[in-house]
C-alpha cells in the first residue's frame, strides 16, 4: 500500500486535522500529517496534534521551530534561505514527508475542512508505480497549448457570477468564455503527477476580486475529474493539492515572491510535466474553506508583484527547451534559461530582479537537495 502525506503549516490551532485523519481511519488509508509549526504558532495547537493522534490513530506530527532547525542542519543553505513567520515553512513539512518515504503528498491549509468522503483515495493514484503506463488515467483534458483555461468554469456559485482563480493570466481576464456553455473534453490516458482539489464556500481568487466581488462556490459540476491539457495554463495552489513524491522537486514555494509562491510553482510543474509526460489534473477532492480573517488590501500589495510577471512567466516557460532527464534536472535547466532574463535590472527593475534573483536561489536550493538524486 502506498503511503500518504498530508502537510500544512499554521499559526493557529488546526482542528481540520481531525475530520482528515478520521476519514483516513474510517477508509484505511496509509496517511501520516505534518504540521509545520512558527514562532507565532498558538501553543495549543501542540496539544491539537496530539489529539488527533491520540482519537484517531493517525500519527500526527508537530515540528516545532526547535524541531525544524535540526531536521534541515543537513541542508543549511535552505534553512537560511526560509525565514521565520511565513506560510512558507509549509517546504519544510513537504520535505520531511519525502525523507520519510511518502509516496504521495497532499497540502492544505488549515482553514480548509473536509467536504469529501474518502479525500486520501484520490492521492492513491499519486503512489508507487503512478508514472508507468499501467497506473495511467484517462481523464477528460480541456485547454489549447499557450492558452490560459479557466479551471473555475466547472464551479457552480451562489449568484451564478463567473470567476477565476488566484494567479491566472491577467491578460486572458478580458476575454473569458460563458462558463455556462458546455465544453467537450478530449480523452487523455497520462499518469498523474498532480491532482488539485477544488474548494467549498469561500474559494482561493485573487484579492482584487474578493474586495469587488465577493465569491460563494456552492459545487462542482462535473462528476469527474479532468486533465488540463498538455501546453495549456492554469495555476493551482497549495491549499488542497495532491503531489506525486516524483514532482516534488518542482514544487517550491519561495518566500520572495509574496503570494505568488504557490502559482509560480504551480506553472512550473505543469511545464515539466508536460515535457515528461505527466498529467496535472483538477476536480476532487472537495474542501470548505473556512477562510481565517485577512486584510485584504496587504493581500493585494502580496499579489502585485505575481501579477505584474505571471504572463510573461508562462510565456518564458514555453519557450524553455527541456532534455530528458529527471524532474529536479529540468528545474535546474528552468533555472539556467529565464534567469538570464527575469533577473535582468533592465527588464523588470531592480526590486523585482532582486526578487526573481531570490526566487531562482531558493529553487536551484530545493532542486539540488540530495533527497531527490
Amino acid at each position: 500500500m502506498s503511503s500518504t502525506a498530508l502537510v500544512t503549516t499554521t499559526v493557529h490551532v488546526p482542528e481540520a486535522l481531525h475530520g482528515y485523519a478520521l476519514d483516513a481511519r474510517r477508509h484505511g488509508r496509509a496517511v501520516k500529517i505534518y504540521v509545520a509549526g512558527d514562532l507565532r504558532t498558538d501553543a495549543a495547537a501542540v496539544a491539537c496534534c496530539a489529539s488527533v493522534s491520540r482519537r484517531t490513530g493517525v500519527e500526527c506530527e508537530y515540528m516545532s521551530p526547535r524541531a525544524q532547525d535540526r531536521f534541515l542542519s543537513p541542508w543549511p543553505e535552505l534553512r537560511e534561505h526560509l525565514p521565520w513567520n511565513c506560510v512558507q515553512r509549509r517546504n519544510v513539512a513537504v520535505l520531511k514527508a519525502a525523507r520519510d518515504g511518502a509516496d504521495a503528498v497532499v497540502t492544505i491549509d488549515d482553514d480548509n475542512f473536509l467536504a469529501d468522503s474518502d479525500y486520501f483515495a484520490q492521492a492513491e493514484t499519486l503512489g508507487p508505480g503512478a508514472a508507468s503506463p499501467a497506473s495511467a488515467r484517462t481523464l477528460p483534458a480541456y485547454g489549447r497549448p499557450g492558452e490560459w483555461f479557466n479551471i473555475c468554469r466547472f464551479l457552480s456559485t451562489a449568484n451564478n457570477f463567473q470567476f477565476v482563480p488566484r494567479g491566472y493570466g491577467m491578460a486572458a481576464r478580458s476575454s473569458l468564455e460563458d462558463g455556462a456553455q458546455p465544453l467537450t473534453g478530449t480523452p487523455l490516458t497520462l499518469p498523474v503527477a498532480v491532482a488539485a482539489g477544488f474548494w467549498l464556500g469561500d474559494p482561493d481568487i485573487d484579492a482584487s476580486t474578493r474586495l469587488a466581488h465577493p465569491v460563494e462556490v456552492t459545487g462542482y459540476r462535473l462528476g469527474h475529474n479532468f486533465f488540463l491539457a498538455p501546453g495549456a495554463r492554469s495555476p493551482f495552489n497549495s491549499q488542497n493539492t495532491m503531489l506525486a513524491r516524483e514532482a516534488l522537486p518542482a514544487f517550491f514555494l519561495s518566500p520572495h515572491v509574496g503570494r505568488y509562491d504557490d502559482i509560480f510553482a504551480s506553472l512550473l510543474v505543469k511545464r515539466v510535466a508536460d515535457h515528461l509526460g505527466r498529467g496535472v489534473s483538477f476536480g476532487r477532492p472537495l474542501v470548505r474553506q473556512r477562510r481565517h480573517p485577512h486584510d485584504l488590501l496587504r493581500d493585494f500589495d502580496l499579489e502585485r508583484f505575481g501579477m505584474r510577471h505571471v504572463d510573461a512567466l508562462a510565456e518564458d516557460l514555453a519557450t524553455v527547451v527541456l532534455s530528458p532527464g529527471s524532474w529536479a534536472e529540468c528545474v535546474l535547466r528552468v533555472c539556467d534559461e529565464l534567469e538570464q532574463t527575469r533577473c535582468a535590472p533592465a527588464a523588470s527593475g531592480a526590486e523585482d530582479a532582486a526578487r526573481w534573483e531570490a526566487f531562482f536561489s531558493g529553487y536551484r536550493i530545493w532542486a539540488a537537495l540530495s533527497l531527490w538524486h
